[in-house]
């Protein structure tokens, strides 16, 4: 079983999205943002736990923090952006929206959409044709979405009163509140309103040496806060990989030992070792 295997099993994603990542349902080709993770590894910070290698530097795969009580979602990472966005919130929604593009690109529900839907077990193809039919692919029509009608994703929303999850930013929108002391800074898009907020979390700073914030909260077995530190804009990933090994020695939190050490054997092999994200 491969690492990401385990850390699928661990974190209890859905083995319809697990037959894509394994390549035993296979996408059209001209769905070219689904690659296998074997293709390239690209510096990502250790929240992320790529599932799909996407083009443009980028990847498809899900958040996990630890040491906080986080929802665990799908999300996008490109790295030209330097922030994490959340796509879909379960299983359904990001088939849905694999699907929704299939019928976009084809203009239209075919013979090989409707047999790929029924090699991942997914019955609602009718449902999405006539919403592309009715509102093409608008994300502001969601509300109409087969999946899509309850617990939206940040991205795609404009108005805070829509959301109902724990992700702390979309593109429009931060997530103000509790919500960011348990925050990564590479998930906030909006970081202009960082600067409005009063007792912003330190990790949260632009300024601050997060180091040496990493290094006194550790020091300290304030592990939460630790995590979140590592998980900012520009650190050196040698740095990164030294830490997540000093993190790991502090608990035995198996899943954290696995996304520790899949992210280190990457980054080793890559052609990355000085570089930053």
């Amino acid at each position: 079983m491969t690492d990401i295997n385990r850390i699928a099993e661990k974190l209890n994603i859905n083995k319809r999205i697990l037959k894509l990542v394994n390549r035993e349902i296979l996408l059209p080709n001209y769905i070219d943002d689904f690659n296998p993770l074997t293709d390239y590894w690209y510096p990502h910070p250790p929240c992320l736990v790529p599932l799909f290698l996407g083009y443009g530097a980028s990847y498809k795969g899900m958040v996990k923090h630890f040491f906080c009580e986080r929802e665990s979602t799908f999300v996008d990472y490109f790295l030209e952006d330097g922030y994490i966005s959340e796509t879909a919130r379960n299983a359904d929604q990001f088939i849905t929206r694999i699907v929704l593009r299939m019928i976009i690109i084809k203009d239209g529900l075919t013979n090989e959409i409707i047999d790929f839907c029924k090699s991942i077990d997914f019955d609602q193809y009718d449902e999405i044709n006539q919403f592309t039919l009715d509102y093409g692919d608008d994300p502001q029509e969601f509300k109409n979405l087969v999946f899509f009608k309850t617990d939206k994703p940040f991205q795609d929303l404009k108005d805070l009163n829509d959301y109902n999850g724990d992700f702390p930013s979309s593109i429009f929108i931060l997530n103000k509140g509790s919500y960011l002391k348990s925050a990564a800074d590479v998930e906030i898009a909006a970081t202009k309103g960082l600067a409005e907020i009063e007792d912003l979390p330190p990790w949260l700073i632009e300024s601050k040496n997060k180091k040496d914030l990493f290094d006194s909260y550790l020091s300290r077995n304030q592990l939460k806060e630790a995590w979140l530190t590592l998980n900012s804009r520009n650190w050196l990933l040698r740095d990164v990989a030294e830490r997540l090994e000093q993190l790991k020695s502090k608990t035995n939190d198996d899943l954290l030992a696995l996304v520790a050490d899949n992210w280190i054997t990457g980054w080793k092999k890559s052609n990355f070792l000085d570089n930053q994200y």
